[in-house]
């Protein structure tokens, strides 16, 4: 069985990969289950949460966001077990699987793959990522930047079908992403209002709310009534048909932003990323790529 295992379920960017990529899996007819600490993801894919996580003989297990050093750690686990508790959950989900790291090493029929959806806010260097048989990219960029020896394979997450909108409101600005500090939110509304937008619409989740309250909240007093928070929304045509324009401060190659805005003629206002030929993958294609490199 394929188990993908997340330090986070919440409603943003890699878990909507995941779930992408557990709907293909499922769809080309191979056993995939997604486990998540959250419940955003629990009726979006064939999952489960955490603690019914299990590895078992044979399995392909795909870990994303889990810091995993080494099996040792096992053996510290029931002293720490509150104080991680205390902490944030990806590192409660670390405890729970980590106390299967020690039988997984065991067997050499269980195969291990890294999934990489984010570069400095997991920095890959600072694990153990020996233990692991491969890592995933979702672009060549973070090949380079993370400049690690080891067996790994390129791929983009899936992207979702998404069609030109017909009718188009004027001067209205969406901000896609989760509100954090990594994503300069702020930013990217000055900039918006500054070209004269007349609405700025926040679409995504708000990951980050001490954030929000001290950089987003004085600019919504600034600006009364300009400022919109709509949260995140999961059908991306209904995102893309309320907005002309679409603001971003920060650079992520690996961001379909910039494609779906081309696939639905909606201005796009950002850093200028460079295309790369694995952005051109179809659905069909990016499926081939998962099968080849896990031997289904």
């Amino acid at each position: 069985m394929i188990k993908i295992v997340s330090g986070f379920s919440i409603p943003i960017g890699p878990t909507i990969a995941l779930v992408n990529l557990c709907n293909q899996l499922n769809g080309k007819e191979h056993h995939c289950i997604l486990y998540g600490p959250d419940n955003w993801h629990m009726d979006k894919c064939k999952s489960a949460k955490i603690n019914e996580f299990h590895p078992e003989s044979g399995d392909i297990i795909i870990v994303h966001n889990i810091a995993l050093f080494s099996v040792t750690e096992l053996y510290h686990l029931q002293n720490k077990i509150e104080e991680l508790r205390k902490k944030h959950i990806s590192n409660i989900f670390k405890c729970i699987f980590s106390k299967h790291m020690h039988w997984l090493r065991k067997h050499d029929d269980i195969k291990i793959v890294l999934s990489c959806q984010e570069n400095d806010l997991f920095p890959i260097r600072r694990l153990n990522y020996t233990m692991f048989d491969k890592i995933h990219y979702v672009h060549s960029w973070q090949v380079n930047y993370h400049k690690l020896k080891h067996d790994h394979f390129v791929c983009p997450n899936f992207c979702n079908p998404l069609r030109a909108s017909e009718h188009k409101p004027g001067k209205v600005a969406g901000i896609i992403g989760s509100i954090r500090q990594e994503n300069q939110t702020d930013l990217s509304i000055e900039k918006a209002l500054w070209d004269g937008m007349e609405t700025v619409i926040l679409y995504g989740y708000l990951k980050d709310p001490v954030y929000y309250y001290k950089k987003i909240v004085p600019l919504v007093k600034k600006y009364p009534g300009k400022i919109k928070y709509a949260g995140f929304i999961d059908d991306k045509q209904t995102v893309y048909d309320s907005i002309s324009d679409v603001y971003c401060t920060v650079c992520k190659p690996w961001s379909f932003v910039k494609k779906e805005c081309l696939m639905t003629s909606t201005r796009y206002h950002g850093p200028d990323i460079s295309a790369m030929p694995e952005e051109s993958l179809t659905n069909h294609q990016i499926v081939n790529i998962w099968e080849k490199e896990l031997n289904l």
